[in-house]
């Protein structure tokens, strides 16, 4: 019914504007400041353009094998680029990079003194959560900026999922 569809299509774009927001922070980790903008422009490109054909391709392969295809040519076509991702991309958080960094030294050195610092005191279950939910939360509810930028990307997001769901009721 409607109602569900406008929940849904709420929290899919509550949620689903989280990869939006992070895609600036994982570029930032990946290239350098000279490096950045033509993988920041071909983001935006993919981006806008997978908006506007997705429900292009969408439409034909649902007329043609059903709607339930639709999403599992989307599940099997992440299939290769997961493969992709793990074995072409290095990790760019920066506990990890230090680990593995310590990890080189004391293998070409001897000396067992490298170490990084998650490794001397590794957080526990409660403060990774901690870190990762309650901090986002507490800069979402304390910052207006933040808040806001959220919040329009989240509607953004909303009325672009309620316009693509209704492509397939439309015609």
């Amino acid at each position: 019914n409607m109602a569900t569809i406008l929940v849904m299509r709420t929290l899919q774009g509550g949620f689903g504007s989280i990869g939006t927001i992070l895609v600036g922070g994982t570029f930032d980790d990946m290239f350098i400041p000279d490096h950045r903008a033509v993988p920041m422009a071909l983001f935006s490109h993919i981006a806008i353009f997978g908006t506007m054909a997705a429900p292009i391709y969408a439409g034909f392969s649902d007329q043609g094998i059903g709607w339930r295809w639709s999403e599992a040519i989307q599940g099997l076509s992440n299939i290769p680029l997961l493969v992709v991702v793990l074995l072409c991309f290095k990790e760019t958080r920066g506990g990890v990079f230090l680990q593995n960094r310590a990890k080189m030294l004391r293998k070409e050195t001897g000396d067992e003194r490298w170490v990084a610092q998650e490794q001397l005191q590794a957080p526990g279950i409660k403060e990774a959560l901690y870190n990762s939910s309650v901090k986002a939360i507490a800069m979402l509810l304390s910052e207006p900026v933040v808040f806001f930028f959220g919040m329009w990307i989240a509607f953004t997001w909303f009325i672009t999922f309620l316009f693509l769901s209704v492509i397939t009721i439309t015609f």
